[in-house]
């Protein structure tokens, strides 16, 4: 099974589990009890490729899917719910109705409050409905990025519990944070919603997706590559992706492997844009962080970047949520080497030396081995 929406086209691996545990769900909810799984994980991470595999259960089960995301690129109000209810030909007089009033609100200049709330309760009336004739299954992804009207409406319906005959899917990033968002799923899990987090592939599933990907076995220096992937399916592909395209992916008797290090420059400007919706101040953070290694402690950072633990704490919780950065104890671990290595790469040559400078002095002051205090002044020269 492969996913080609949104960019993706990568075969789905390592989630025979959770597609499972989701076919039961759908054969639940087509047996006439309502079911909501709030989906949430990282960026990449395989939300999407795993419901676009529900849709052949779908068809073998008579249930109707319906499917929209959200995007920041579409704020007006109910743009999400109105991607999924409204796009089809046959349409039921209350979608007529809404897609109707929908044109004329978009035209106007500004929509009263009370014209959105009348819509609203349109919306959740016509969600309440669907089940009425057969089963279906709802899925909202990127919930992060939704509209607040639809939100809104989410939000409301959760206060009922499960809709009738039905599985709703929602699909979410841990970042970035939304107060409307937590609203949201706060009220779902009041409600008894599934809550179903994805986790990264196991090294043994990362290297199978990669020999889907290139058609056969993969040789060392590549497996060396996926392995600083940290099990995210579009990491792994962007390795892949990124070798063959540069020319650097070869194969010889059979095994595919990468050769020399050049095209990596190109994987780090890859890595780089797919972090991109962290935000500056989290990429300037980590990108500082990068300099300490693949993992370092709190207070190490701080004074690295010459801030209060407490800020430098508050900055790097999104990037604990994204799993960009994981706690292990008393510090922090990067969760894909390749975005440390991206992160480190793309910083300017004369401020990686001095970070290095003052990495040295810090650690020196905190009781770091010789070693590894040397290691950062000659990387300062």
């Amino acid at each position: 099974m492969s996913s080609s929406g949104h960019g993706r086209t990568w075969p789905l691996v390592g989630r025979a589990a959770e597609l499972d545990d989701l076919d039961e769900l759908l054969a639940t909810a087509a047996g006439g009890q309502g079911v909501t799984v709030l989906l949430e994980g990282a960026a990449g991470v395989g939300k999407s490729s795993l419901v676009e595999a529900l849709r052949g259960s779908a068809r073998l089960l008579d249930v109707r899917l319906s499917t929209a995301r959200a995007s920041s690129m579409r704020p007006w109000p109910f743009a999400l719910l109105s991607d999924a209810l409204l796009q089809g030909a046959s349409r039921s007089p209350l979608e007529l109705e809404l897609a109707g009033i929908l044109a004329t609100l978009y035209a106007a200049p500004t929509v009263p409050d009370d014209e959105i709330a009348r819509v609203g309760a349109m919306f959740a009336d016509l969600l309440r409905s669907r089940g009425a004739s057969r089963p279906w299954a709802l899925v909202l992804e990127d919930v992060h990025e939704s509209d607040a009207a639809s939100l809104d409406v989410l939000h409301e319906l959760a206060h009922e519990g499960a809709l009738h005959h039905a599985l709703v899917i929602l699909t979410m990033r841990p970042v970035p944070y939304r107060a409307d968002l937590a609203a949201v799923v706060a009220a779902w899990t009041r409600a008894g919603a599934r809550h179903v987090e994805l986790r990264p592939l196991s090294s043994r599933a990362s290297v199978e997706l990669a020999e889907h990907l290139v058609g056969g076995d993969v040789g060392p220096s590549l497996r060396g590559t996926l392995a600083m992937a940290g099990g995210n399916p579009r990491f792994v592909t962007d390795v892949v992706r990124t070798a063959r395209s540069t020319g650097a992916l070869v194969t010889e008797g059979g095994v595919h492997d990468v050769s020399g290090s050049a095209w990596q420059v190109a994987l780090d400007d890859v890595v780089r844009r797919r972090i991109y919706y962290l935000g500056s101040e989290v990429l300037e953070l980590l990108g500082r962080a990068s300099v300490l290694g693949t993992s370092f402690v709190m207070t190490d950072l701080a004074l690295l970047a010459e801030e209060p633990v407490a800020d430098c704490w508050r900055t790097l919780r999104h990037g604990l949520a994204a799993g960009v950065v994981r706690a292990r104890g008393d510090r922090l671990v990067f969760g894909h080497d390749l975005v440390r290595s991206a992160l480190y790469d793309g910083l300017d040559p004369d401020d990686r030396r001095a970070l290095h400078a003052r990495a040295a002095k810090a650690l020196q002051e905190a009781g770091a081995p010789a070693q590894i205090v040397a290691n950062h002044l000659d990387r300062a020269r």
